[in-house]
């Protein structure tokens, strides 16, 4: 173990991108841009007041010693020279956090320890990389156990991060190791079937296989930190040894994502079947336009006491918890509150705020990117929030109304498969307007301008009536804003494998379709007949102003964020019906909520693009609120 005084605080929060650069690589979209999945470090480093030996920051490392004699890297930041003890916050992720904290290190400041953590099988620490699951979890609560027991810990411990050290926080608390006290779970899986890899039960062929090819290098940064920082080399023959041992069929997750049903490990590693183990006080966030996850979340919160769950959303990317100060300030008084024990109050606030329209601000956050702010924050006393379904139908001649078609035979046609507009692709930002070529392959449903604001969160179900010409067919619901100024604003998507349509009841509600699956469930699609499939639209808030008009429109699916989709190639002329015993609709969550009178801008609000509206919106009045 060796320790440093002084350590160059800027150095580890531009490691909150350049350690974790590994995870970027290239590939094609769509669209011909490559993935990043984080944005450029900023070239100059934040100023940091001088520190002295006796007020620095203390740099130790070493290694944890686990029941089954695997080691643990782990890299412990101390603040205040390390005198004394200190309430500790713990990042445990497999990137490099073990040889340098990443986002923890912005916490020093705050008063805490930090202690850097790499899970079994990654970086620096040996074992098998099970990615997540309750070998993960089981492994860190015995690190938060074996810290709270150091000289240097007050045995008052928290944990941070998002994404990966997001939801290790799960599977680590569903343990309750002695001395947690509080986590900040953020951006996470916990279904990672239907959450990223198999969105509505087709296969996400752009994400999740980049992401994993990106550990390499992520690890080799890890020893080339460890060596430089603590001229630990041994952490180089342990990478070179996780490194060959993810290429075993069992640990490869390219290999279990070949699997396209929801059973086998997708079970094993979802993390929902155990968070309601948690007994300590959690706040999470979650982003509805999230390019690399999702905001789906496995619906873990649900599974919590709803004492004891605090939740933040918002529009926006995978990075809001350190472009955001209003995350940033949530988080520091919740932490102070659980962790430190400081007397401020937090235990009365809102369980959950609602930030609307992040817009991005000429100031830069820490990781280079620009700083958000919201239009406005709606908050709600606790969850789940209550909401009030309200149902649009689809009717002949692209119309979406209120009212339930009464008669007829009608139906809509449009052809599958058609290269459907890319939107949030973070290296060609916006949404593509849709090529003459492929407007025979969507169908459009549009309100008349609405009479009055109209306010929705959370999910919601497309309801559709299906035929085909093919015995299966993959399905993209998109719902946007048209704006009386001319504008089509991105809100929100949805998908599904028309084969993969059976529910699993006991999980669905009349806004959630919960899929089922699983093979035995798989069927193929009624020939010359109307088929029921109900499309999940994922998780989002948005308020539609007056004069606006709500838009569905149906196509095949397409490049969101970093997700691309194994489209099934058949070709097909695919049939929405509208008559009144087979009517299509779709389900959205209402409840009123304040908000910023004016339209959000088009260009600063963060993955909610706008473009050009080319379909004539309905003549007469819109939908009001559900009474």
């Amino acid at each position: 173990m060796r320790t440093f005084r002084d350590f160059p605080r800027w150095r580890i929060a531009a490691s909150l991108l350049a350690t974790a650069a590994g995870i970027a690589a290239c590939g094609g979209g769509s669209s011909g841009g490559g993935f990043t999945f984080f944005p450029p470090a900023a070239e100059t480093p934040p100023a940091q007041p001088p520190a002295t030996p006796e007020t620095g920051v203390v740099r130790k490392w070493g290694y944890i010693t686990l029941p089954d004699g695997n080691r643990m890297r782990y890299s412990l930041l101390l603040p205040n020279g390390g005198k004394g003890t200190f309430p500790l916050l713990v990042e445990y992720d497999g990137y490099s956090s073990g040889s340098a904290p990443n986002i923890g290190q912005l916490w020093v400041n705050e008063g805490y320890a930090v202690m850097g953590l790499n899970v079994p099988g990654t970086g620096c620490s040996s074992g098998e990389d099970q990615v997540f699951d309750a070998s993960t979890g089981a492994a860190g609560a015995f690190a938060v156990e074996w810290a709270g027991k150091q000289p240097w810990s007050n045995g008052r411990i928290g944990m941070v991060g998002y994404s990966y050290s997001g939801y290790n926080q799960l599977w680590v608390a569903a343990h309750r190791p002695k001395g947690l006290l509080a986590i900040t779970p953020s951006k996470n899986v916990t279904d990672p079937y239907r959450d990223v890899g198999y969105p509505g039960g087709i296969k996400n062929i752009g994400f999740p296989s980049q992401w994993w090819g990106g550990f390499p290098a992520t690890w080799n940064r890890a020893a080339a930190l460890a060596a430089r920082l603590d001229g630990d080399t041994e952490c180089a023959k342990t990478v070179a040894d996780n490194i060959e041992k993810i290429k075993r069929p069992d640990l490869d997750l390219t290999k279990w994502l070949e699997n396209p049903y929801a059973d086998g490990l997708y079970v094993k590693r979802s993390a929902f079947y155990e968070t309601g183990k948690i007994d300590i006080p959690a706040l999470g966030t979650q982003s509805w336009q999230d390019e690399q996850i999702g905001p789906r979340s496995g619906y873990y919160e649900d599974t919590m006491s709803p004492d004891r769950m605090w939740l933040v959303s918002s529009n926006g990317d995978h990075h809001t918890n350190v472009t955001s100060d209003y995350i940033d300030g949530t988080l520091k008084r919740f932490l102070a509150h659980f962790v430190k024990g400081e007397d401020n109050g937090f235990e009365k606030e809102p369980r959950v705020r609602l930030l609307q329209e992040m817009q991005q601000t000429d100031q830069k956050a820490v990781n280079g990117a620009a700083k958000l702010k919201q239009t406005a924050v709606a908050e709600f006393d606790r969850l789940p929030v209550k909401v009030k379904p309200m149902r649009l139908w689809m009717q002949p001649g692209g119309v979406l109304g209120d009212a339930k078609p009464s008669s007829g035979a009608a139906s809509s046609d449009y052809r599958y498969p058609a290269k459907s507009p890319v939107v949030n692709n973070p290296a060609a930002e916006g949404w593509q307007a849709v090529a003459d070529a492929e407007k025979d392959g969507q169908l459009t449903f549009t309100t008349a301008a609405l009479p009055e604001d109209l306010s929705f969160y959370g999910e919601g179900s497309a309801d559709l009536y299906l035929s085909a010409t093919a015995d299966n067919t993959d399905l993209q619901v998109t719902v946007s804003e048209v704006r009386p100024d001319g504008k089509e604003m991105f809100v929100q998507r949805g998908w599904l494998r028309a084969s993969k349509r059976a529910l699993d009841d006991s999980r669905s509600t009349e806004l959630r379709p919960f899929g089922d699956f699983t093979q035995p469930k798989e069927a193929a699609l009624l020939p010359g007949q109307p088929n029921l499939v109900r499309i999940e639209i994922q998780k989002f808030a948005h308020v539609f102003r007056a004069g606006s008009s709500i838009r569905v429109t149906v196509d095949s699916p397409s490049q969101t964020g970093f997700w691309l989709f194994g489209n099934d190639k058949t070709p097909s002329t695919n049939t929405l019906w509208h008559e009144a015993a087979n009517a299509s609709s779709i389900v959205l969550g209402y409840v009123p909520y304040p908000h910023a009178a004016a339209l959000p801008d088009c260009g600063k609000t963060l993955r909610q693009p706008c473009r050009t509206n080319v379909v004539t919106v309905p003549a007469g009045t819109g939908p009001r609120a559900p009474t």
